[in-house]
């Protein structure tokens, strides 16, 4: 019986760290995009401030129009990026993780009932035996 928590508590463990291990990957991920978003949008926002007054209106203005779409585009992005590092990945690893839970304590529930019935088979084969003799 030993054996069997011993195995369960090994498969656990691995599984847990392997999601553990995507999860953080996932969030560092978010991390590095957010980093580099910031920065490029900053850096658009700044090129647009300073080249308003050097260049005329209608051309700026076309400017600032890509500039708004740039970043809100790209912010649209962010927003679906965070969500899926920190709210639905977690979900649907905690899904995946209990039908793999499942799927094994159905895997170890059948391996009991094989050896029991092995265990019946040889009482029985020793029954028998006894009766011949």
């Amino acid at each position: 019986m030993e054996e069997n928590t011993d195995i369960q508590k090994e498969i656990a463990t691995t599984e847990e760290e392997v999601q553990i291990t995507k999860t953080a990957n996932t969030r560092r991920a978010f991390f590095i995009h957010l980093s580099i978003f910031i920065l490029s949008v900053a850096i658009i926002w700044i090129l647009w401030y300073l080249l308003k007054n050097a260049f005329r209106p209608e051309l700026t203005g076309g400017f600032l129009k890509i500039c708004l779409c740039f970043s809100l585009l790209w912010l649209i992005a962010v927003i679906f990026h965070y969500l899926i590092a920190f709210k639905w990945t977690r979900t649907h690893a905690e899904k995946e993780v209990s039908k793999l839970r499942k799927r094994r304590d159905q895997q170890i529930e059948e391996i009991k009932a094989l050896k029991q019935e092995i265990q019946q088979n040889a009482d029985s084969l020793k029954q028998e035996e006894e009766r011949k003799e």
